[in-house]
């Protein structure tokens, strides 16, 4: 994750930060704020610090840094329902962005952006892709108006719909603005979820100076991933430490199976897998078997908290150098691997077969007879 220098707030920074390169966040606000009238300027979701609206401005400076991307969240927009999220500011460069926001009950994010291009044609991004997710709202309420709602099967539809129209509209904005930093900040930022054909062709549509940008390289890591990540592949030694700070290296597992588990203490489907990983790892202990928990969670104290709340029997260790994505492409969680005794890719599989009816279970079971 990119990190943002600490932030200078214009009113009584330092003198000498004055000759710094900075972007600087100029906003106007129309409209009452009821009283919660602080703009927070936030790092890897943690609030680093703020300004007070007043009389209908505010304006926060800070030190531009190459590919980092400061966020703001408003305190009014924290008390919408639901809430307006943060959003990121895309300036790709020292200068001035300007904010307008002229209807409070929107929210920050939907104020006008001017001053910066690229910062602009993020947020047309964002509207183009709001007005996509709208139109596929409206075409699937018409679709399931007799039938149930937010199923398994609806979810799927409203997913195939969103995919078939958003990776397009990813593809065509990287190849109009290839020249352009926010085409590669675009392309890192939806790298999750655009498969690994369209991810290696709308990479290559980038030019060469952007391939050297910050997002690009992200998305580079992740097919070298790709790549890496399929049966038969030897994986390569990585070494993350464990929640006493102890250094573990993979290669430790070396003779015994070990089911690879990245998760994280905010996936709901990762901690119901759990109870079940129990009755396995119980089932297992006296084979040549082992679990490791790869958590790919950015702050090491909820990783910490979460570890005490579950007991967990089986190794575990944090992720710090993105080997979730670098060595094996992970793009949802949980995602489990199951590698061989001589440190080879067997298979790979999405999700846990709560049921005992996951892949990886019945390899297992396959592998040891019971």
């Amino acid at each position: 994750m990119q990190k943002l220098l600490p932030v200078l707030i214009l009113a009584g920074f330092a003198s000498s930060a004055a000759a710094q390169q900075q972007i600087i966040i100029k906003g106007t606000v129309k409209g009452d704020l009821k009283g919660y009238n602080k703009v927070y300027v936030l790092e890897s979701g943690i609030r680093k610090d703020s300004v007070e609206v007043e009389n209908g401005r505010f304006t926060i400076r800070i030190p531009w840094v190459k590919d980092a991307v400061p966020t703001l969240q408003a305190e009014h927009d924290t008390r919408l329902k639901p809430p307006s999220p943060a959003f990121p500011v895309v300036a790709d460069r020292p200068g001035t962005v300007n904010i307008d926001v002229t209807d409070p009950a929107k929210g920050f994010r939907a104020g006008k952006i001017s001053g910066s291009k690229s910062a602009v044609a993020f947020q047309a991004f964002e509207q183009g892709r709001e007005k996509q997710r709208l139109e596929i709202n409206a075409e699937m309420s018409k679709r399931f108006e007799n039938k149930p709602k937010h199923d398994s099967a609806y979810n799927a539809e409203f997913l195939g719909l969103m995919m078939q129209r958003l990776i397009p509209y990813i593809g065509n904005f990287v190849e109009a603005n290839a020249d352009a930093y926010i085409a590669a900040y675009i392309l890192g930022r939806y790298q999750p979820i655009i498969p690994e054909q369209d991810l290696q062709r709308f990479y290559d549509k980038l030019s060469p100076l952007q391939k050297h940008s910050r997002p690009a390289m992200d998305v580079q890591a992740r097919l070298i991933g790709y790549k890496r990540a399929v049966p038969g592949q030897d994986v390569a030694d990585f070494t993350l430490n464990s929640p006493e700070d102890q250094p573990v290296a993979f290669s430790s597992y070396r003779g015994k199976y070990v089911l690879i588990d990245f998760w994280s203490s905010w996936c709901g489907p990762c901690k119901a897998s759990f109870p079940h990983m129990k009755e396995l790892y119980q089932k297992y202990k006296g084979e040549p078997f082992e679990i490791l928990g790869i958590s790919i969670d950015e702050k090491k104290a909820a990783w910490l908290s979460e570890l005490q709340k579950q007991q967990l029997p089986w190794p575990q260790v944090l992720d710090t150098k993105n080997v979730s994505v670098n060595s094996f492409a992970v793009t949802a969680v949980p995602t489990g691997f199951l590698i061989s005794p001589e440190g080879k890719i067997i298979m790979k599989q999405v999700g846990f077969g709560e049921n005992g009816d996951g892949e990886i279970e019945k390899k297992l079971k396959e592998l040891f007879g019971h």
